[in-house]
């Protein structure tokens, strides 16, 4: 059974596009929904997103964060906890901002402008949900 679930967390990480990212501020709660592209292998997932942004203040200060991931239509949603974790190296976000370019080039403006960065949050756990009952939780790969 594990095995079909983890083959479906693995589904939704690759076939998605959007999630939701929630930060907060130590008190209030911040949802945003984002395009995000994943590293699968080493569970990391990126955004872009404005410096300035009530999220990137959020994650700097409180860098524990989640990710939901869902599919309506089935009734499946997948809650990935993580911690935000910067990108050091200009070349390495260069290089990234490429790749999720290659996937959505309909942001191209949005990662020209100049506040804007690649954010990087390393996913830690993951939850899988088929309905109130149907509960899957697990360690994700290299956390």
């Amino acid at each position: 059974m594990s095995k079909e679930k983890m083959h479906l967390i693995d589904d939704l990480i690759t076939g998605e596009e959007t999630c939701v990212l929630a930060t907060t501020d130590g008190v209030r709660l911040h949802c945003s929904l984002m395009r995000f592209f994943a590293d699968h292998a080493a569970m990391k997932f990126y955004f872009l997103s404005p410096a300035s942004s009530q999220k990137n203040r959020n994650m700097r200060e409180h860098p524990h964060v989640c990710l939901m991931i869902d599919r309506r239509d089935q009734d499946l949603a997948l809650s990935i906890q993580g911690v935000y974790s910067p990108i050091r190296k200009r070349q390495t976000a260069e290089a990234i901002t490429r790749l999720f370019l290659m996937k959505f080039p309909q942001m191209a403006e949005l990662a020209a402008n100049p506040d804007v960065e690649l954010i990087r949050v390393d996913g830690r756990s993951a939850t899988l949900s088929g309905g109130p009952e149907d509960n899957f939780t697990t360690k994700l790969k290299n956390s």
